[in-house]
């Protein structure tokens, strides 16, 4: 699931790339790299924090993962919506009215 806000992707020289599959470009990072003695070479760890934005190519559309490996950036402003459901919120009220 991808936020409905867009950030700058982050500039962590050697650890973002991006990803084209099916025409959408993805921006994964590498949190990691295993050196494999046997075969004389690293294995990438990488994950997707995000969608990149057709319109704007410096910023992005976040994920879950991108919060995990990068909590200090600011997030902009809640635009008002609650991300729970209104069926959600009324089942409480029900509840807790009972």
């Amino acid at each position: 699931m991808y936020y409905d806000f867009k950030v700058k992707i982050p500039e962590v020289k050697g650890k973002i790339y991006e990803r084209t599959i099916k025409g959408v470009v993805y921006i994964n990072y590498e949190y990691d790299r295993i050196y494999k003695p046997d075969k004389k070479y690293n294995i990438s760890k990488r994950t997707t924090i995000g969608k990149k934005c057709e319109d704007d190519p410096e910023m992005m559309y976040p994920n879950p993962n991108f919060l995990t490996y990068f909590p200090d950036v600011e997030l902009p402003e809640d635009q008002g919506r609650d991300a729970r459901s209104s069926c959600l919120r009324i089942g409480t009220w029900i509840v807790i009215e009972n």
